[in-house]
């Protein structure tokens, strides 16, 4: 009798552990996605803001992603476990790939329940076989019918939370859906303005014009303006 209500205690017991770890945590899926300021999809982004830019490609390869915990939420310092969600890559997306969905899965995580601050992911040169190695981004397309590309090789830190100020980020036993959005529009405009200016050269004759923070085609400054444009039109979303 004494062993069978030891048993039915530790079954108990269990059950509990297990109820309770079921709801202490949530998933979040996170995707990213190219946009415009209509708030149209990548697949129609390629071609609003000026009718002599055209992006046609636009690659991605992510390091690492960091979940933050807000440091005044009151599990921060009541549970150990709730400390920064770290994940590392590499996630290399292709963000206007016709063949994929226009809200590309980055990643799908179960993460403690708590009130998260933002978001950090860094931009890493890929390893990948392709025209992505050694690249930490890669945008193509054409301007005034002159194929370009505007690249990096150098980590890209972002951080990231809602435009509305009035959003926060928190996971209490519920799945959520976040979008990283990159807006292509002040990319575009900042492309079609340099090349009015005729600051956009094919210096070593190649046949393409590269935009790059290595100093390709001495378009260094240049590379470098636009890999700032890049982290500030980079934020979160809660819709595709």
């Amino acid at each position: 009798m004494k062993k069978i209500s030891t048993l039915a205690l530790l079954v108990i017991m269990a059950s509990a552990c297990t109820n309770d770890s079921a709801t202490t945590s949530g998933t979040v899926a996170l995707k990213a996605s190219a946009v415009s300021t209509t708030g149209k999809t990548s697949l129609t982004a390629r071609s609003t803001a000026t009718s002599t830019v055209v992006i046609t490609d636009f690659k991605i390869n992510i390091g690492n992603i960091k979940f933050e915990v807000d440091e005044q939420d009151e599990m921060h310092d009541t549970d150990p476990s709730h400390e920064d969600v770290k994940l590392n890559g590499p996630f290399l997306l292709d963000l206007l790939d016709p063949g994929k969905t226009l809200s590309q899965i980055i990643t799908s995580v179960n993460i403690p329940n708590a009130k998260y601050e933002e978001i950090k992911f860094k931009f890493a040169p890929s390893t990948a076989v392709g025209d992505m190695n050694g690249k930490s981004y890669l945008i193509k397309g054409t301007v005034d019918g002159k194929p370009f590309e505007v690249w990096s090789a150098k980590e890209v830190e972002l951080e990231m939370d809602f435009n509305d100020p009035t959003k926060d980020f928190t996971v209490n036993s519920n799945d959520l859906s976040l979008n990283i959005k990159i807006q292509l529009d002040a990319i575009m405009v900042k492309i079609t303005d340099l090349a009015k200016q005729g600051l956009l050269v094919d210096t070593d004759g190649d046949g393409t014009i590269e935009i790059s923070t290595n100093d390709d085609d001495g378009h260094h400054d240049l590379g470098e303006l636009i890999r700032d444009l890049l982290e500030n039109e980079t934020h979160l979303d809660d819709k595709d």
